[in-house]
């Protein structure tokens, strides 16, 4: 019997790497453990197909087919495949347990998240390096004993608490003990969102809490040892940063050398972000390497010196090995990110197979990096900074060398190196050039799954920034860090030319945010349009032209179809689809007609630096195929309804903006108008009488009248939307007053199958006046989860349920979505099935 021959032995280390990615994979996805039998059994069978080709392959079995497939000289590769194989899923097996263990966890019995909903005394000590922000701070807590009655009890878990003002010096390993309510980590519900409640339990942490501020704390330093000291290390240099250099270069300074990335303005990264270099911002691969190639080229010219380095070592080898310094102690200020340990794991393989000669392999590396991560971290793979971090350095390294190659062959075909040195540069510019390249591509539709925008600069931009901020910078400050604790004051002394050259590169970036059409905001792709994308990208690699311009091609076509058929999709709708959508204590709607028209009512708005309109609403907008909103609506200028509006207003390029006709006074609403007023929109007072027919549907505005009088939400905009024998009210935040003055003036005109619940649920609201008038068959009520006003209040949930109306909830549904068919069929859907 004769037995094909394998395509060829496979590499064990990328199939291990494959495998436990693919199952961690699958357990983020949500596959159940019962996943795992599946993948096991067929771990058994390939493990039995290679016992019977390791037997055929020994005589060990006596039959006419051993003895064919002993003398055919494919069999050890085919053993090697079935092994490899076996290991592979087996390696999937453990992927989908780690992850999954994290994920849905069984907690023992003190742990701290047993005590969701209590309030209780806890101590514990700081497990994580604070994260500082300008209005709050984020402190992990391990804690070890909780107290609710007379005597303290053991406890477990880590504890993530969010502090509004904090007034102590909290560092790692400082014992705490703080009197806290314990809460369940939540997300807000809406489809595709981030999902915040994964990635804490990822980290091992499954309950939060929150403090106005941490005067009553009791804080007792961390004891002496490498960790404190290393942390007061940190902080020092931290001090001498911000005492030495401006508050805006200061922090940016401070991301480059120590991680602080957290602390940056909002204003800073968003121009970083436009010129596309907000990579530089973090601690990552690039500086990591950047620092040891500059080690390794300051090391070499040294030794290079000396005629006895020259013929007494391998010159090469030393300085690679040297490197290695430089770069631990870069990791070691930089704290463990993704970024930092694959590099310092691929540095620590790629010098020892240089110093072991053996041949130069990046994807080897590579592949072990992701492989460690993964198995020491489990659920990595989730992480943006993971998935950005590997497909970059994996595109520079597959793409560089596709450029690199067909450069060499342009220069033999042209004699290239025949026509002076000045070519040199030229070569050393199209390989530079080519590493930003492959890196861009590499990342880019990833980028837009992750964040939805693309910078058309970064081109420009990289090249001039990456060489101040990456190597110069860090450089200098990695001298002035190592000089903090021995000379505060020299070291202040180096980190200004540090911050000269933070402050040029800084210039670069705003010019090149600045240029129109800088970046662009685009929808969240699909999972094929992703598929194809890198397909398109990989075409690229392909050394047969024909393979290559035919997957282009195929890539291409499914492209083009997959965007005609989204257009199609919307240009047919012909149902009103109205998304509540879950944006915390704050209203929001996004109203999609019949047609291709969109209308957002409200955007949310929390206290602090959260933007709802940047990390919500937008997210929602770009997920559900719309880059475009025809009209924006506020139905009166509280925070809690046009704080998400201002980054709408600046995104989405709006053509009217309907309001009430007030006014408010502060700088987050005079934002929104300066966001109106750049865009051009067209603002329109919106009173009793306006009407709109908008793809088939009535659009009526029906209070506040001209001569309005009483409070802010006694004067909200309430729009009323007819669809056939179908209408939906939203009346904002009315009160009785309110309702009182709407229902005299409309009386049976009121009556609606849908009603947003007016002012959150709040009692003094929904009076039994407006709600027979209005007669809902479904209530949707718009709050945050455990709100510290207590919305929605239990007499109106009583209210409303004696009625027989079916009641939704973002804080308890997430986003509520209605569907209307011209017909009056009307589907109720929640972000959170119930």
């Amino acid at each position: 019997m004769r037995v094909p021959h394998p395509p060829g032995r496979p590499t064990p280390l990328f199939w291990l790497t494959g495998g436990v990615l693919s199952g961690q994979a699958a357990a983020a996805a949500g596959a159940a453990p019962t996943w795992r039998w599946a993948i096991g059994i067929v771990a058994l069978v390939a493990l039995a197909v290679w016992a019977t080709t390791h037997a055929m392959a020994h005589r060990r079995l006596r039959t006419p087919m051993a003895t064919a497939f002993a003398r055919h000289p494919a069999r050890g590769a085919w053993r090697a495949w079935y092994a490899t194989i076996a290991a592979a899923l087996l390696a999937a097996l453990v992927g989908h347990w780690q992850l999954d263990r994290l994920l849905r966890p069984t907690l023992p019995a003190d742990h701290v998240a047993r005590l969701i909903g209590e309030r209780a005394l806890l101590r514990g000590h700081i497990a994580e390096r604070p994260a500082h922000r300008s209005t709050k701070t984020r402190l992990v807590v391990e804690i070890t004993a909780a107290r609710r009655g007379a005597e303290w009890q053991p406890a477990s878990g880590l504890l993530l608490v969010t502090v509004r003002e904090v007034r102590q010096a909290w560092q790692r390993g400082d014992a705490v003990e703080a009197l806290l309510e314990v809460r369940q980590p939540r997300n807000f519900g809406n489809p595709g969102e981030f999902d915040f409640s994964a990635y804490l339990a990822r980290r091992g942490i499954y309950a939060t809490a929150f403090a106005a501020a941490d005067t009553a704390w009791l804080r007792a330093p961390a004891a002496p040892g490498l960790g404190a000291g290393l942390e007061a290390w940190r902080n020092e240099v931290a001090h001498v940063i911000a005492t030495a250099l401006d508050p805006t270069i200061a922090a940016i300074v401070g991301a480059l050398l120590i991680g602080d990335a957290i602390a940056l303005p909002a204003d800073v990264r968003d121009r970083y972000a436009r010129a596309g270099v907000s990579h530089v911002l973090s601690i990552s691969g690039l500086h990591v390497g950047l620092v040891a190639g500059a080690a390794y080229a300051l090391v070499r010219w040294l030794l290079a010196r000396s005629e006895r380095a020259l013929l007494a070592a391998s010159v090469p080898k030393l300085s690679i090995a040297a490197s290695l310094l430089p770069l631990a102690f870069y990791a070691t200020i930089a704290g463990a990110n993704v970024a930092t340990i694959r590099s310092e794991i691929m540095g620590v393989l790629v010098v020892s197979a240089v110093l072991l000669n053996r041949p130069r392999d990046w994807l080897a590396p590579l592949a072990a990096a992701a492989l460690g991560i993964s198995l020491g971290w489990p659920g990595a793979l989730c992480e943006i900074s993971f998935q950005l971090s590997f497909l970059a350095v994996l595109g520079i390294v597959l793409g560089a060398r596709r450029i690199g190659d067909w450069w060499n062959a342009w220069e033999e075909a042209h004699l290239v190196r025949l026509r002076g040195v000045h070519w040199r540069w030229v070569r050393w510019l199209v390989l530079s050039q080519a590493v930003t390249v492959c890196a861009m591509l590499a990342t880019a539709p990833l980028t837009a799954w992750h964040f939805n925008q693309i910078s058309l600069v970064a081109l420009i931009a990289n090249p001039l920034v990456v060489p101040l901020l990456g190597l110069l910078c860090v450089g200098g400050g990695l001298v002035a860090t190592a000089v903090v604790a021995m000379a505060p004051g020299l070291a202040a002394l180096l980190f200004q030319p540090v911050g000269l050259l933070v402050q040029a590169a800084d210039v670069i970036v705003c010019c090149c945010a600045a240029v129109p059409g800088a970046s662009v905001h685009v929808i969240t792709p699909s999972l094929l349009e992703l598929a194809l994308l890198y397909a398109a990208a990989g075409a690229l690699l392909l050394r047969s032209t024909r393979l290559r311009r035919g997957i282009l091609a195929v890539c291409l076509a499914g492209l083009c179809i997959d965007a005609a058929h989204g257009v199609m999709h919307r240009l047919a709708r012909d149902a009103l689809q109205i998304t509540f959508v879950s944006v915390g204590q704050g209203d929001c709607a996004v109203i999609q007609f019949p047609g291709s028209a969109v209308m957002v009512v409200d955007g949310g708005g929390l206290s602090g630096d959260f933007d709802v309109g940047r990390m919500v609403v937008a997210p929602f907008l770009w997920r559900s195929q719309i880059a475009h909103v025809d009209t924006l609506v506020l139905s009166h200028p509280d925070f809690d309804h046009f704080g998400g509006l201002t980054f709408l207003a600046a995104a989405f390029g709006p053509e009217a903006f309907w309001w009430n006709g007030d006014m408010a006074h502060g700088a987050h609403y005079d934002a929104l108008w300066r966001a109106l007023r750049e865009g051009e929109v067209a603002a329109l007072p919106t009173q009793s009488g306006f009407r709109r027919m908008i793809g088939g549907v009535e659009v009526r505005a029906l209070h506040p009248p001209d001569d309005a009088a009483g409070s802010d939400n006694d004067r909200s905009l309430t729009l009323q939307l007819r669809y056939g024998p179908t209408a939906v009210l939203l009346p904002g935040d009315l009160e009785a007053d309110g309702e009182r003055a709407l229902v005299a003036a409309h009386g049976a005109t009121l009556r609606s199958t849908v009603l947003k619940v007016p002012h959150h649920g709040s009692r003094s609201s929904s009076s039994a006046a407006l709600l027979d008038a209005v007669a809902p068959r479904i209530a949707v009520v718009s709050a945050g989860a455990d709100n510290r006003f207590g919305f929605p209040h239990a007499a109106v949930l009583d209210a409303y349920r004696r009625r027989g109306v079916q009641l939704w909830r973002t804080d308890r549904d997430g986003a509520v979505t209605v569907r209307i068919g011209a017909d009056g069929a009307i589907a109720v859907t929640a972000g959170i099935p119930r």
